[in-house]
């Protein structure tokens, strides 16, 4: 084994059915929480099957700033997911090469459609 520090590390939690229809149903004004390009806020990854919401960070981040990424990360969840999360769900993985792509952005529609398909 050995470090890389130049690697991307992603800080978040692994999307659950109910976050899933939570985030299809997330009023327009707060979608910016999670579809955004800022870096500021979210973004939705896959891993494998499964689709996490959080944040990417450099590789070696420092370990005090963990503790301000993790509220910031769950105060973004308790807007846009409202839900019993605590510190314990918020994981870091590690982000290797031949990564998955981003989640799917759902794109707006003129006919209303939203909540159709499976988007995260």
């Amino acid at each position: 084994m050995r470090i890389e520090s130049d690697k991307k590390l992603f800080v978040g939690l692994r999307v659950d059915s109910k976050m899933r229809d939570q985030l299809e149903k997330c009023p327009q004004r707060d979608r910016v929480f999670f579809e955004a390009e800022d870096t500021r806020y979210l973004t939705v990854m896959r891993g494998g099957d499964d689709s996490y919401i959080g944040k990417l960070v450099d590789g070696a981040t420092p370990a005090a700033s963990m503790d301000d990424l993790q509220r910031n990360i769950l105060s973004i969840m308790n807007r846009i997911c409202p839900g019993r999360r605590n510190e314990d769900d918020i994981k870091i993985f590690s982000v290797g090469d031949g990564e998955a792509p981003p989640a799917p952005r759902k794109n707006e529609d003129t006919q209303g459609d939203r909540g159709r398909g499976n988007y995260y």
